[in-house]
């Protein structure tokens, strides 16, 4: 039987639905693990690649949907548009993340919880309040945000959900910065970050041993949204700085600089890109080369 899903209308849940459905049908042959991992990697993939174009990441993408037959091959990107729609009745959920403990996919032995979308979005509100970020904004030019450990990305999502309210503009203004040490679910955030048009980057990798750091090191796997370079947050925050980080009592982590560190490091790819944005109903960015 498909898993429940909870957490939003009724009648806002089809698509999550059809999506469940679909794995549900595959897992028999394939397993509910195996196929999330996989649809998970090949959708970030297809996004990342069309701003920031990696070889290895195409070639991953090739070695998994050739490992399934045709019928699974098909099925992939109707679980994408699926996810699309989704997001664009939705609006600002954690859309992935609610799927994922649906099928119970989280590792609980490892204490994978994820918070819920409600209580992300009191802890924004309780941590920040507009008048101090449109100062920073004002004084900077925009403002960074950090979660060292961000299971789906909610805590982010939320934080964007607050701004809007707030009347700041999160995709000009905002430097999303998301880190976890499980690939699946901080691609999760990544697919999540650049579907609702969050300018900013996902690594992959431990927040102790790799911290954030702007440039980023070269050991780590770095995914930036596709706003990430339609903002030209590749141009703004490529400063020869590092980056210290202050917990908040929310666990969102402010963006503090401090003496550049020596070492090997990884910059953004510069890319100039001429787009034109389209605002959905739900206020989901779209763009359009």
């Amino acid at each position: 039987m498909p898993a429940k899903l909870t957490g939003i209308a009724e009648q806002t849940r089809e698509h999550r639905k059809i999506i469940t459905k679909m794995i549900e049908k595959a897992r028999y042959k394939y397993g509910r693990h195996t196929i999330w991992r996989d649809f998970i990697y090949m959708s970030a993939a297809a996004l990342s690649q069309t701003m920031d174009f990696r070889q290895s990441r195409e070639d991953e993408y090739l070695r998994i949907i050739n490992s399934y037959d045709k019928a699974t091959q098909d099925m992939f990107p109707e679980m994408f548009g699926e996810l699309v729609l989704a997001f664009e009745e939705e609006s600002f959920a954690d859309i992935l993340g609610e799927i994922y403990t649906a099928l119970e996919l989280t590792n609980k032995s490892n204490g994978q919880f994820f918070t819920p979308y409600h209580v992300s979005k009191l802890m924004a509100a309780m941590s920040y309040n507009a008048d101090s970020l449109s100062a920073e904004i004002k004084q900077k030019g925009y403002i960074t945000v950090n979660d060292p450990c961000c299971g789906a990305g909610t805590l982010l999502i939320a934080f964007a959900d607050y701004c809007k309210e707030c009347g700041i503009n999160y995709q000009q203004s905002v430097l999303f910065i998301a880190q976890d040490i499980d690939p699946v679910t901080a691609l999760m955030t990544y697919i999540q970050l650049s579907l609702f048009g969050m300018s900013g980057y996902v690594i992959i990798g431990d927040s102790l041993l790799n911290p954030p750091t702007v440039p980023m090191r070269s050991e780590c796997d770095i995914w930036y949204t596709p706003f990430y370079f339609v903002h030209r947050f590749n141009v703004k925050a490529q400063k020869d700085i590092a980056v210290m980080t202050e917990t908040t009592d929310s666990g969102i982590v402010s963006a503090v600089s401090k003496p550049k560190q020596k070492g090997s490091v990884k910059i953004a790819p510069q890319m100039d890109i001429n787009v034109t944005l389209h605002e959905s109903k739900n206020g989901q960015f779209e763009f359009i080369f």
